[in-house]
């Protein structure tokens, strides 16, 4: 079993419901590992674990691959989407944006090149639109609630990344105080997820805390850049600060969901059969 059959499984195994990451994971693994006694590919059967792991999500969802997985005796009332895969799609998007600003840094070094202007233009995706990607597949992983609501927040999402990147690349220049901006595009990706999901009303005072935070880090970062730093390092301190309205935002989604008022997952037992199947 190589690295990254192992790596496939493992994700897998994250993303399943937490009822099943134990007997996927032994599951799974087994089927790995054996797969060459079957003249199989190992790492086929590792992608095949994680597809199954992706579009297989619900614990009652039936799918062909083991019982232990699929099969319950009793019928569940089903909870909102609790999966990893979510967290997975907005740590990816911080890690994005947090690399995309590495990049801007060593940029700084190159400034007035014609080769740096073309990788800003490029960084830019990975400010703005890898993040906007991630974050309209969260919104559309979202269960229990309708598809043209998920959709209609996803091209919600789409929208406010595009003006995000078009501020990032200079294209749009908007009068407003810079951490004013940034603040309400942290704080409309937030309401955007709030509106999706249906949260109560007291949660969209948590909007102000990204405008909030922005204006607050505005001024330590412009102190930072004051000091006599590296042009480099000024650079990172000023789009690390940006990033903190964003990362606000994210602590306020994770608040409202806390408060919700959904049920969780309740496994009703089977009363006395009418009939009698052992005659």
């Amino acid at each position: 079993m190589s690295a990254l059959d192992r790596v496939l499984v493992g994700v897998a195994v994250a993303v399943s419901p937490a009822a099943h990451r134990a007997a996927r994971r032994e599951q799974w693994l087994a089927d790995v590992r054996d797969a060459h006694e079957l003249d199989l590919s190992p790492t086929a059967l590792a992608f095949g674990a994680f597809t199954t792991a992706l579009f297989h999500r619900r614990a009652g969802h039936r799918s062909t691959w083991g019982d232990t997985m699929t099969a319950l005796p009793t019928p569940v009332r089903f909870a909102p989407h609790t999966i990893r895969t979510i967290p997975v799609l907005i740590a990816l998007a911080v890690l994005s944006y947090v690399v995309s600003v590495g990049v801007l840094a060593l940029l700084q070094r190159y400034n007035g090149l014609p080769e740096a202007r073309l990788v800003f233009d490029m960084v830019g995706i990975g400010l703005a639109v890898v993040p906007g990607a991630a974050l309209a597949t969260s919104v559309l992983l979202v269960s229990d609630v309708a598809r043209r609501r998920r959709v209609l927040g996803a091209v919600a999402v789409f929208a406010i990344a595009a003006v995000w990147w078009a501020i990032t690349s200079g294209s749009l220049n908007v009068p407003v105080y810079v951490p004013v901006q940034v603040g309400v595009i942290a704080a409309g990706l937030l309401a955007v997820w709030l509106v999706v999901l249906r949260r109560p009303v007291w949660t969209y005072s948590l909007l102000v805390l990204p405008v909030v935070a922005a204006v607050l880090v505005f001024p330590l970062a412009e102190a930072a850049n004051g000091s006599g730093i590296p042009y480099s390092a000024m650079a990172l301190v000023s789009w690390i600060g940006q990033l903190v309205p964003f990362l606000v935002a994210v602590v306020g989604a994770v608040v409202a969901s806390r408060f919700s008022t959904d049920a969780p997952a309740v496994v009703e037992a089977h009363g006395e059969a009418l009939v009698d199947k052992t005659v």
